[in-house]
């Protein structure tokens, strides 16, 4: 697989071309992404522009010089459309750049194209896009996983060697899990948002996909950092998180903490047959690995749906049909034309989360429910900064349930123990581990205190190299054009 700084280099010593590396990308999207549904936009044009500018100037020298990403469609490119899968934006032209990709553009990255996502961020399949159903790459009769289901499915399937995601509550690790790649959700602060389309803003935070730790580490030290124009943006200074990130000693003798609720909840039966698998190379590693108690994890569930609804509620208001986006043409008042823009423009999903945290604000509801949410919520908070004085980490299987068929349900306690990072706001990372019986991947998943990120990708990278999962391994069907070693 790909390795970007190997490729860099390269590309700063002129021994491959930036214009031969798009053209071999744009050729595997457009022979495998007929069956995947990954893109909803390829930016051809542009970014042939921008690779021929890179052979030529002195921008081979930058980080990513020439290398494609790709970019999440609820992420602010500069005259780009962006749709957040949803009719409500279809013709929707962003004015600015969000910081994420200010920050690639100063490091040479070259956006390939824009990927497929549930409407909004809101879905856990990618199956509620009012455009198409992206496909796991390495089934496409099972869902990719979501929101961020198209980007991961673009790396899964090779099509490209990096991409970006939001998560809300799991949104870049489940579908990692699902698709076969490393996952990524930073602490709550350490990337900007600014420019992001919000879904819920105390959870959110923009995610990493490759197929390795190391992409992921780079990517991260690229783009994370303080924004001013994003206040949660903590002020810390640059960190390379490539840094020492092989270091054979890291698993001796950490301290690694199972949540014994793992037992309250129906997993499935491969999962966890290799998840035992993993806590046994574990302790071969010489770590330690117990269990701990974190009672609140039981309410999980109801305080994501209660917070992150009425979150929504707020943040899609400024959806009315007058300042920006789809206007209904069948209105008789000002009045009708807010309720028939939402009415004609948002799917299902979104109107449902709309309505739920409509109800969970109202005054006679306020404290009975989201103000109570918000308070046990605090209590999960104390109850996790607790374990975290007995062990380093929190380990679990990254999803309770395989993915299922198009049209088929994920159990609400599919990605409960990813959930948890967010409403914390505490790093998590997701690593292919091995394959089910029927050859879907399953992903394991790391949990840190806030701001361990650092620590973080040295344990992920640590798991990586003992896990059974194969990086070169992609699914038989499809082209191989990225992934040959003499090709790129």
């Amino acid at each position: 697989m790909i390795n970007i700084k190997n490729l860099n280099k390269k590309i700063c010593l002129g021994e491959i071309k930036s214009v031969d590396i798009i053209k071999k990308c744009l050729n595997c999207i457009k022979e495998n992404d007929i069956k995947i549904k990954a893109f909803l936009r390829l930016n051809e044009k542009d970014s042939f522009i921008k690779a021929s500018q890179i052979d030529k100037s002195n921008m081979k020298n930058k980080q990513l010089s020439g290398i494609p990403i790709a970019i999440k469609d609820n992420i602010m490119i500069k005259d780009h459309n962006m749709t957040a899968a949803s009719k409500y934006l279809e013709h929707y032209i962003s004015p600015y750049d969000a910081t994420v990709i200010k920050k690639l553009k100063m490091a040479g990255a070259i956006f390939i194209g824009e990927t497929n996502m549930d409407e909004f961020a809101m879905g856990g399949s990618t199956e509620t896009s009012a455009y198409q159903k992206t496909t796991n790459p390495w089934n496409i009769e099972y869902i990719p996983g979501g929101s961020s289901g198209g980007s991961a499915a673009a790396v899964g399937s090779g099509m490209v060697p990096l991409a970006l995601g939001s998560d809300t509550g799991g949104s870049v690790r489940q579908p990692a899990s699902f698709c076969g790649v490393v996952g990524y959700k930073p602490s709550y602060g350490l990337i900007s948002r600014y420019g992001v389309c919000a879904l819920a803003s105390s959870f959110d935070q923009i995610g990493v996909f490759s197929k390795t730790v190391m992409n992921v580490a780079l990517l991260t030290s690229i783009i994370a950092g303080k924004d001013y124009n994003d206040p949660v943006c903590e002020p810390k200074g640059w960190i390379d998180y490539t840094y020492n990130l092989n270091n054979p000693y890291i698993l001796k003798n950490l301290k690694i903490g199972i949540p014994k609720q793992l037992l309250d909840y129906k997993i499935d039966n491969d999962i966890v047959k290799v998840f035992n698998d993993a806590i046994k190379k574990l302790k071969l590693e010489g770590a330690e690995v117990f269990e701990i108690d974190i009672p609140s994890c039981k309410y999980i569930n109801a305080l994501y749906k209660i917070i992150m609804c009425a979150e929504v509620s707020a943040n899609i208001a400024t959806f009315d049909g007058i300042r920006y986006g789809y206007r209904s043409l069948n209105c008789k008042n000002l009045n009708d034309e807010y309720a028939k823009s939402r009415a004609e423009s948002l799917g299902y999903e979104v109107k449902k989360r709309i309505l739920f945290g409509t109800y969970v604000l109202k005054s006679q509801n306020y404290y009975k429910y989201y103000h109570k949410a918000q308070k046990v919520r605090t209590l999960l908070i104390k109850q996790i900064k607790d374990v975290y004085k007995k062990c380093d980490f929190i380990f679990s299987p990254s999803t309770l349930q395989m993915p299922v068929k198009f049209g088929e349900i994920l159990s609400d306690e599919c990605d409960i123990f990813l959930i948890m990072a967010n409403l914390a706001g505490l790093p998590g990372i997701t690593i292919p581990y091995s394959f089910s019986n029927f050859g879907m991947p399953i992903g394991m998943h790391f949990m840190g205190p806030r701001f361990s990120d650092a620590k973080l990708f040295k344990i992920a990278y640590a798991f990586e190299k003992i896990s059974n999962f194969n990086i070169n391994i992609f699914p038989k069907y499809l082209s191989p054009v990225l992934h040959k070693k003499d090709k790129i």
